[in-house]
């Protein structure tokens, strides 16, 4: 049986976890095989190399594109959408991690893209539960999506949106505060590193600027929690996901690693369960 040669693009936190993924799950590792890593820093990328007890080549983006037949992209918002669009005009697969790097850009022309690719595009449901069930109400009747995000303010910390506006701080005794309230759109522009969850949301459901979105900030938790409220012809949802940090990166959630390593394996599967 032919075995995927698969390219991580990005060697920090996600991308390591993603690649331990690809070595240790037998799964996976029957029809896919790491062939190469891609970072803007080679030290970055020999870390990785090192963790995984593996000798790989280190190359350009184009040339893991070239190489690959299942690329990743864990690497910024600021070159997801390059990097799928490169990808599907040479017919190959993506996982995209940054889905909101794919709202920068307009998607229609990545719509159009993938109509006429023999590749594929994945974007993981990420760090929420329901994604399954949006996409069966968007096929009629879907009104209303609208997703409420709580963070540790750490979490938030570095985001462009906080270059025009306050940075929370709270006194004592403060519950939490309102930091945005808008559109996914807008979302992912403000807070590129920490609402992937309202990229995937839009794309599975009314679009970037009908997706409502709002993002508090607390000190009262250690988790990173997502409200989902989606309401339709066919009644309402409501969803809560309480999600742990990445154990290397406080900004991603846990579970968005868990995702991206369950699309990687219902890729390489003949069982595909869930809408």
């Amino acid at each position: 049986m032919r075995k995927f040669k698969v390219g991580i693009i990005g060697c920090g936190a996600i991308g390591t976890a993603l690649a331990e993924t690809l070595i240790k799950d037998r799964k996976l590792n029957f029809r896919a095989v790491l062939s190469a890593v891609s970072d803007k820093d080679p030290g970055q990328a020999e870390r990785l190399l090192s963790r995984i007890g593996r000798k790989l080549p280190i190359v350009s983006i184009p040339e893991i594109i070239k190489r690959c037949d299942f690329v990743i992209e864990a690497a910024h918002s600021s070159i997801s959408s390059s990097v799928a669009s490169l990808a599907l005009k040479h017919d190959k697969y993506v996982l995209v991690m940054s889905v909101g790097g794919l709202l920068k850009s307009p998607f229609g022309r990545l719509r159009a893209l993938i109509a006429k690719s023999s590749g594929r595009l994945y974007c993981p449901s990420g760090a929420i539960a329901g994604v399954d069930a949006l996409l069966a109400a968007q096929t009629n009747g879907l009104r209303r999506v609208k997703l409420v995000t709580t963070k540790p303010p750490q979490a938030l910390k570095g985001a462009p949106y906080f270059k025009t506006h306050a940075f929370p701080v709270f006194k004592s005794g403060e519950g939490k505060k309102l930091v945005f309230r808008g559109t996914a759109l807008q979302a992912s522009r403000a807070f590129p590193q920490n609402i992937n969850v309202a990229a995937i949301l839009s794309l599975a459901g009314l679009g970037p600027k009908r997706t409502e979105v709002e993002i508090w900030a607390t000190q009262m938790a250690g988790t990173n929690r997502h409200e989902v409220l989606i309401e339709g012809s066919f009644g309402t949802i409501r969803t809560t996901t309480d999600n742990f940090p990445a154990p290397d990166n406080p900004k991603t959630s846990y579970l968005a690693i868990l995702s991206a390593a369950a699309t990687l394996r219902k890729a390489f599967t003949t069982l595909r369960l869930g809408t």
